[in-house]
């Protein structure tokens, strides 16, 4: 019984994720399943009557206002996001560029905030928290785990195919060397899919010199990952004033 009741909770899910690239009928969400019709339709009306899905006029199904509740309620545990806000917006537009506020569930890394001059401060997409990520090939997610136990990195490595380890790390010694020197040098700095640009993570400690969170900022040639390596920096500065110890 219990295992049933856990793949009835996990195809519940599955039927939000599908529903999150799209509405679609009862046939196709069927065989995305692998479910029978009535069995579909028995997750999907109970889904509805919890407010998380809707059935429109052509009898096509769709997510509904209700799952939007739980991502502001994430975000209300989470004060950390609003306090930095100002800060964040402040650092991308002097930056020219993306600024991302993370934090970690586990061993994962969540992005709380995004902040982007190009997309607009209110842009629908930067305002849902995002994640959990593998974190090592991150520049805040190195950062935060370098201030985190060590085996929440362990976790991480672990959970590479043993064939495509993560940023040519291939063995946790090398992790662990990795992350002793991000906490050496206070950042983290890692290249990204488009040349011209860096990924670079500070430290968001808070009063009492806990790292609580990672501040992330896209260096773009022809800027300098020194100049923004102290512009970070003083904006973390800005952010661990906020907070209460």
């Amino acid at each position: 019984m219990a295992q049933a009741e856990i793949q009835s909770v996990g195809r519940a899910f599955e039927v939000l994720d599908r529903l999150a690239e799209g509405s679609t009928n009862l046939t196709t969400m069927s065989q995305v399943l692998g479910v029978s019709a009535p069995g579909t339709l028995k997750i999907l009306k109970t889904l509805e009557s919890l407010g998380m899905v809707q059935q429109l006029e052509d009898k096509r199904y769709e997510l509904s206002v209700g799952c939007g509740r739980y991502a502001q309620a994430y975000s209300r545990q989470h004060p950390l996001r609003e306090l930095a806000r100002p800060v964040m917006e402040e650092l991308s537009l002097a930056a020219g560029d993306r600024a991302v506020l993370a934090v970690l569930q586990g061993d994962r890394q969540v992005t709380l905030l995004v902040a982007d001059p190009r997309l607009g401060w209110r842009h629908p997409e930067l305002e849902i928290p995002s994640g959990p990520h593998l974190s090592l090939q991150l520049a805040t997610g190195r950062v935060l785990l370098a201030h985190a136990p060590l085996a929440y990195a362990r976790r991480q490595f672990d959970s590479y195919p043993a064939d495509v380890p993560p940023a040519g790390l291939r063995t946790f010694d090398e992790v662990k060397a990795l992350l002793e020197q991000v906490r050496r040098d206070g950042y983290a700095l890692v290249p990204t899919a488009q040349l011209h640009m860096r990924f670079l993570g500070v430290p968001v400690a808070d009063r009492a010199g806990h790292v609580v969170a990672a501040l992330g900022l896209h260096v773009t040639e022809p800027q300098s990952a020194e100049n923004a390596l102290e512009v970070a920096r003083q904006a973390a500065a800005r952010i661990s004033g906020l907070l209460v110890s």
